[in-house]
């Protein structure tokens, strides 16, 4: 379908958030990662709003949803942002896709709000604490974080960057560019938190939670994919790889779409077989 959404606002904990959405049907949900904007899921919103009310938003601090005074991020937090969103809405209920810390975020409102989870799928989400070689790739985001306040948000960002595998893979379009004042925020209050917080993902499993995981092909063996197999493994859930990279959902949506598809109805058949 054409792209041509309904814009509107609803205001959460002194901020007014941001959030567009299009289409009938069951309600997905699309929440941002590290980037903080919406726009990178126009794409796959105009795809989908045939059979879906499909919705996203700026997050809080991000884009269009500023606040007062910027706080540190508080993954429940985002949570109740996502439930303000879907409760506008008027659903009850909401298929979740999330990508990046977006995932997390999506974790966080199936351990906080589990009765208003249809389906979830995270998409590379960085829980990296669950990794094997966990304590070298803590230690680099420290690393990180000496560099932002030593030399900079333009050298942090791209040392961080380089690990972001598949961006300038040969006829790969170029993702949405986020407002320059996301990424200040993102390192000023959200990278340390991002990168050593990890949802309760055993209560999940132990609530049955319908969750698949998602992880691009072009990523390689990014922290941010390989996390994916130890969240499967923790919550016995499905997991795919899927086409592009850790955007790919943006800039090859085309290819990404049957997976997407793939999944959720996978998630419904094994929901339908307990």
């Amino acid at each position: 379908m054409e792209f041509n959404p309904t814009k509107t606002i609803v205001h959460n904990e002194g901020c007014d958030l941001h959030y567009w959405y299009q289409g009938k049907g069951p309600l997905i949900t699309f929440i941002p990662g590290g980037n903080g904007h919406g726009r990178q899921f126009n794409p796959i919103i105009a795809a989908l709003s045939d059979k879906f009310t499909c919705v996203t938003f700026d997050r809080r601090q991000m884009s269009a949803s500023q606040v007062k005074v910027n706080k540190k991020l508080s993954p429940p937090q985002q949570a109740r942002d996502i439930r303000a969103i879907i409760k506008a809405l008027g659903f009850e209920k909401s298929i979740l896709f999330g990508s990046s810390s977006g995932g997390i975020f999506a974790f966080q409102f199936a351990h906080d709000f589990p009765e208003m989870v249809d389906h979830l799928i995270s998409h590379e989400a960085p829980t990296i604490t669950l990794l094997p070689d966990a304590s070298a790739i803590f230690e680099w985001g420290l690393h990180l974080m000496e560099v932002y306040e030593a030399r900079g948000l333009e050298q942090a960002a791209s040392e961080f960057r380089a690990k972001l595998t598949g961006y300038d893979d040969e006829g790969i379009p170029k993702t949405a560019s986020p407002e320059p004042e996301n990424p200040r925020n993102f390192w000023d209050n959200e990278f340390p938190v991002c990168f050593a917080y990890v949802p309760n993902l055993w209560r999940l499993a132990e609530n049955k939670t319908s969750i698949g995981v998602m992880r691009g092909v072009r990523c390689k063996d990014a922290f941010f994919a390989r996390a994916t197999e130890e969240q499967a493994k923790i919550l016995g859930c499905p997991r795919l790889v899927v086409p592009g990279h850790h955007q790919g959902f943006e800039v090859e949506t085309k290819e990404f779409l049957p997976y997407f598809l793939e999944m959720l109805d996978a998630l419904e058949k094994k929901r339908s077989s307990v």
